[in-house]
């Protein structure tokens, strides 16, 4: 299971991307901001269901949201769309590079 901190910081580092503050996520999930900073800041674990509350608005799907909260294991496809996806992330970068340099 992941970490309450880093699932914390995932969630927090979503949020603020966004420029919500927690009253925002709060109206958005209907978890209180209370609850949501408890479970930023890793003095809470959120239940199955307030992953789900919190998945769509901060642009998560459920089950990516459960994988990263520990709740499902990720398997071999997960690897390899990960891979897929920095390898993704990597050709828009140097892309990105030379149009600004053109």
């Amino acid at each position: 299971m992941t970490n309450r901190n880093d699932l914390g910081e995932i969630l927090r580092e979503r949020r603020k991307e966004r420029g919500w503050r927690l009253k925002t996520l709060s109206d958005k999930t209907g978890l209180s901001s209370s609850e949501i900073g408890r479970i930023e800041m890793g003095k809470r674990f959120p239940s199955a269901n307030s992953l789900r509350k919190l998945a769509e608005p901060l642009g998560f799907n459920e089950l990516e949201l459960f994988k990263i909260a520990g709740f499902l294991s990720r398997d071999a496809s997960d690897e390899r769309l990960d891979k897929l996806k920095n390898k993704i992330r990597k050709e828009l970068a140097e892309l990105s590079r030379k149009i600004l340099r053109w």
